[in-house]
């Protein structure tokens, strides 16, 4: 390996420090304020890491460009079409900061600005895994005090808790991602990535974390998680036995297969089991998933409006779709449709096609050479956190409080030693 220039050696302690900020600072971090403002604390703090980061490394970065492999091609290709997609909206400023959940294109420019660096400079290295065992653990047990009823750093409202939910407000929440949807999305990334981790690199100090954040993963009890944790399992034996690939993924398949048999036949009474059965024997309720099947039908429908271009970033609330009902033991409160509840149609209706096809080209990228070079830790490690996601991602929400993480598993599976 040839030597690193005194300017490439800085580009990668920026990136390193930058990465550990995400999982620590970023991660950790609680607005004043509470839950009410968890989101736009977050996004805030979001913009000072990344702002900060990208100004830090154009003063230390060396000259040069970086080469563009098929899957920074694919980031590009990604940014350049949400771009032309909020040039042509009707939306007009509205998509440059998007709608409430702050995905607009200053946000998707900053993942993608990010991404091609770190995928450059930023090296694999265990203190990454500690960081990220360290961050688990904190929330974990945030998250476990709140379900034993407390209120630690006062995050809910004056004399309310984590059991009001639904009730003296809308939705529940725990955690330092605030939703426990996103809190979910995140432990189950690090449960995968910490336990394919303590086995290909014997890191068996990382076992506690993961085995408590699958204890808090069941005590919230998203299922979204479990469908991420689920896939990560079974197709992610190849990336634990390497050396017997083909052979793992023929197992992978069946277990698919058994798996949806016991689907077909169930007769218990967990509700989306009840409800994956019921799509199996061809009947689909709109009221499915929360209501989710509905807001994928709607979105479908204004996707055909405008497939190539979308309606603009984030901008699905101001598209007229029909809300949605929250079912509370008194009342129902109708609530705006901000996001499609899945990711990869939400990059079909807001910024098109391209888009999509962009995204999911740079997903497929990073799978593919998880699964080629799984004989090296770190891409079955990144690999496992990549399936999890890729398998959420169809019921689940994109943030800055989430999001991230997944750029920077994908940068992670693009960086090479040898990449000069």
């Amino acid at each position: 390996m040839r030597r690193l220039t005194r300017s490439e050696a800085s580009a990668e302690r920026v990136c390193a420090l930058y990465a550990c900020a995400l999982l620590t600072v970023h991660g950790l971090f609680l607005p004043y304020g509470g839950y009410a403002r968890m989101m736009e604390g977050k996004y805030r703090c979001y913009l000072a890491l990344t702002l900060g980061f990208l100004a830090a490394l154009c003063a230390v970065a060396p000259p040069g460009r970086i080469r563009f492999s098929a899957a920074r091609r694919c980031a590009a290709a990604y940014l350049g079409a949400s771009a032309l997609s909020a040039l042509c909206s009707p939306y007009g400023a509205a998509v440059v900061l998007g709608g409430s959940r702050r995905e607009g294109l200053l946000t998707l420019a900053l993942y993608a600005a990010a991404y091609l660096p770190l995928s450059r400079w930023l090296r694999a290295r265990r203190l990454l895994l500690w960081l990220t065992a360290g961050a688990t653990v904190l929330c974990c047990l945030l998250t476990l005090r709140q379900l034993a009823g407390g209120n630690p750093l006062r995050l809910y409202p004056a004399g309310l808790t984590y059991y009001d939910g639904d009730g003296a407000y809308l939705g529940f929440y725990a955690g330092t991602a605030g939703n426990i949807d996103f809190t979910a999305f995140l432990l189950a990334l690090a449960l995968c990535v910490l336990t394919c981790a303590a086995l290909r690199l014997r890191m068996r100090g990382l076992l506690p974390a993961a085995a408590l954040a699958a204890w808090v993963l069941r005590r919230l009890d998203v299922s979204a998680a479990w469908v991420g944790v689920a896939c990560a399992a079974v197709w992610g034996l190849a990336l634990l036995l390497p050396d017997k690939r083909r052979a793992m993924l023929a197992a992978s398949a069946a277990l698919c297969v058994l798996g949806g048999i016991m689907v077909f036949c169930y007769t218990g009474g967990n509700e989306t089991l009840s409800q994956a059965r019921a799509v199996l024997h061809g009947t689909i309720d709109p009221s499915f998933g929360a209501e989710r099947v509905r807001i994928w039908r709607d979105c479908l429908s204004l996707a055909r409006e405008r497939p190539l271009l979308g309606g603009g970033p984030d901008t699905l609330g101001l598209r007229g779709v029909e809300p949605f009902s929250w079912y509370l033991p008194d009342r129902v409160i109708p609530s705006d449709v901000t996001a499609a509840h899945n990711e990869y149609l939400n990059i079909l209706v807001n910024q098109g096609a391209p888009a999509l096809a962009a995204y999911l080209g740079l997903l497929a990228s990073a799978l593919c050479r998880c699964f080629r070079r799984a004989s090296e830790p770190r891409y079955a490690v990144c690999g496992a956190g990549l399936l999890c996601y890729a398998a959420m991602a169809f019921f689940s929400i994109s943030t800055c409080i989430t999001a991230p993480y997944v750029w920077l598993l994908l940068a992670l599976c693009e960086t090479d030693e040898k990449d000069g």
